[in-house]
């Protein structure tokens, strides 16, 4: 079921593209809406804990946004999808240990004080990613470039994602740090 939802996930922009101007953006929303649920009952407990009060948060701010403009909303899930993820990399900041540390931590329990504090600036550079990634999506939406929408949100993300991830796999290895 997780697979499904993931795959969801990544579909949803072409098929939002694909439907726009078709098929009514209120379908949209309300598979936005279907699919935050299910990632709220289905994600797994552990570091990334995506069953946060932030994606009830960002539920209530989709079903606003659709009584406002269904058509705007329906575009909105990338952006809110990465918010949700910007904050669970975000607070955990604010309660350490820090999300990528927890993820370290599970491969190598016993971290050093320089693995610590390089596990928070990726932790912060992500937030900082994830929170830029959604205010760009934000910004083709409502900007109403739904061709460049559609390439942000279903290529150009991911591929700045996985450089990222792949960078600093890269940078650890090169570093000689633990993963």
């Amino acid at each position: 079921m997780r697979a499904l939802l993931i795959v969801l996930g990544l579909a949803y922009p072409v098929l939002a593209y694909w439907g726009h101007g078709t098929v009514s953006p209120a379908v949209f929303v309300l598979v936005a809406l279907a699919l935050l649920a299910a990632r709220y009952l289905l994600a797994p407990v552990g570091p990334l804990n995506l069953n946060h009060p932030t994606v009830l948060i960002i539920g209530a701010a989709l079903i606003v946004m659709g009584l406002v403009d269904q058509s705007l909303a329906s575009l909105a899930y990338p952006s809110l999808i990465s918010w949700a993820f910007a904050s669970a990399f975000g607070l955990s900041l604010l309660h350490p240990p820090s999300l990528i540390e927890r993820f370290a931590r599970a491969r190598h329990p016993d971290l050093p004080d320089e693995a610590r504090a390089y596990c928070a600036r990726i932790t912060l550079l992500w937030t900082l990613w994830l929170l830029a990634n959604g205010l760009i999506a934000a910004a083709l939406a409502f900007g109403g470039k739904l061709e460049l929408w559609l390439l942000w949100t279903s290529l150009i993300n991911y591929l700045i994602s996985g450089s990222l991830f792949g960078g600093e796999w890269l940078f650890r290895r090169l570093r000689r740090m633990p993963s």
